[in-house]
């Protein structure tokens, strides 16, 4: 969820960005560079969330994002290997577990 600082940055910048694309509609090439530099800037804040928490439910490690690709959901290998084999076990015991059909 975007705070509301980062809102009100965003509105900014797109407004700035609709002023100048108004200008880069009527010719002016610099202020059609401009309006499509204020909206990269705008949608890299909106979509910037901070660095967020591994996703290991027993880790509260920060996670770091480069900027490229996806962001990462664990902080490290072993996390996301821990995950994995849990929720690899836990499938395997869902299938082993007999049914019990009474029908």
């Amino acid at each position: 969820m975007m705070n509301t600082t980062r809102h009100i940055e965003v509105c900014a910048l797109l407004r700035r960005a609709e002023s100048a694309a108004q200008d880069g509609v009527k010719g002016d090439q610099a202020a059609a560079r401009t309006a499509l530099a204020l909206v990269a800037d705008a949608r890299q804040r909106a979509e910037d969330t901070g660095p967020g928490t591994c996703a290991h439910p027993n880790c509260s490690n920060e996670l770091h994002y480069v900027g490229r690709g996806r962001r990462p959901l664990y902080c490290s290998a072993k996390c996301r290997t821990d995950v994995y084999h849990a929720t690899q076990m836990a499938a395997r015991a869902l299938i082993k577990a007999p049914r019990n059909d009474t029908a």
